[in-house]
């Protein structure tokens, strides 16, 4: 944030200060106002906590502040209930019917994918592997081209898998960024119910801010939830090689590997397939914590800035996240999720 804007209130050293001298002059509405502004002006990528010499946690710290600020103003974050609403009454964040979930990308595959359709979960199915989506690769059409990579890739691979389509509800990473836990509660509760219900022993999902959700607080007793890139990579030893035709960049996003620890697999699936890439500077695209809602000029300042800095208009940016997709398409770049290159070398997007 600091980098896109020059404003040292925006850096994690601005907003700890800030932080330090709330408690001397409550009294100060303004300032008041302007600290629980600036906390969601943040995309909680984590990085101040990379830096911290001091081993601060600091992403705990937003959190917690982030829960106090809505909770000491709730009439400045008014534009926050919608969302609120939309996750307590049809479970995920565009507000769309629950049984949706399914219809969009189901109507596309289908045709290419047969049996796709007997793949979504019922009661009373199991499978090994149970694929849990997230709002943003169920609703949006931009994200086709991953599913439709990704269920090749399972398909050709004969793994046994389910996908939750309407079962599914929102992870609760939402409310989690805006400091929201009791809302959470129920979210959690039913995803567990219905993956224990299918037996599965594995949820696998494309989306990290889902990943952190159902890792670290879904807390399963039998299933370990996985990204897809370490399912692949430990699925395969030696995937066919890529008829590598463009210049590649890959942009880690910010959530998988600073808060997930996830770095080893992605970059391994790339190269057992025997891509030449070029790293990108590990930073943020400015799509997570919730920036596209609380301030979308802030947050496409932050992506039009990596985007120049990195010089990669002439290149295709690899990816593994949806909002780190959205982002970068936002800005006309060409961009491909680890999945579609390794269905391509699968010959599964034929």
């Amino acid at each position: 944030m600091f980098d896109a804007t020059g404003e040292e209130q925006y850096s994690p050293r601005g907003k700890a200060y800030l932080l330090q001298v709330m408690d001397q002059i409550e009294d100060d509405v303004e300032l008041g106002k302007e600290f629980r502004r600036l906390l969601f002006q943040c995309s909680m990528c984590g990085r101040c906590e990379e830096t911290c010499a001091s081993g601060v946690d600091l992403l705990k710290v937003w959190h917690e502040q982030r829960a106090k600020a809505v909770e000491m103003a709730p009439e400045e974050f008014e534009y926050l209930e919608p969302l609120k609403d939309a996750l307590a009454n049809v479970k995920n964040i565009y507000g769309l019917a629950e049984e949706d979930r399914a219809i969009y990308w189901l109507d596309e595959l289908e045709d290419e994918i047969p049996g796709l359709e007997n793949r979504v979960y019922e009661k009373g199915k199991t499978a090994e592997n149970m694929i849990f989506l997230g709002c943003l690769m169920s609703f949006r059409s931009s994200q086709i081209d991953v599913l439709r990579s990704l269920f090749k890739t399972l398909e050709k691979l004969e793994v046994d898998y389910l996908v939750m389509g309407a079962d599914e509800n929102c992870c609760g990473h939402p409310l989690y960024l805006m400091g929201d836990e009791k809302g959470t509660v129920k979210l959690r509760e039913h995803n567990k119910k219905v993956i224990a219900a299918a037996e599965a022993k594995q949820v696998i999902t494309a989306c990290p801010g889902c990943l952190i959700q159902l890792r670290e607080h879904h807390e399963f007793e039998n299933t370990e939830a996985l990204h897809h890139t370490q399912f692949f990579d430990r699925l395969l030893e030696n995937p066919p090689k890529y008829n590598q035709t463009e210049e590649f960049s890959y942009h880690d996003p910010c959530e998988l590997h600073r808060i997930l620890d996830i770095k080893t697999e992605p970059r391994s699936l790339i190269n057992k397939m025997g891509i030449k890439f070029r790293e990108m500077d590990l930073s943020c695209c400015g799509g997570g914590g919730l920036l596209r809602m609380t301030d979308p000029n802030l947050s496409d300042l932050v992506i039009q800035l990596r985007t120049a800095k990195e010089k990669v208009k002439e290149t295709t940016v690899i990816t593994a996240c949806p909002s780190c997709r959205e982002q970068l398409l936002g800005q006309d770049l060409e961009t491909k999720d680890i999945v579609e290159l390794l269905s391509d070398s699968l010959g599964g997007a034929e």
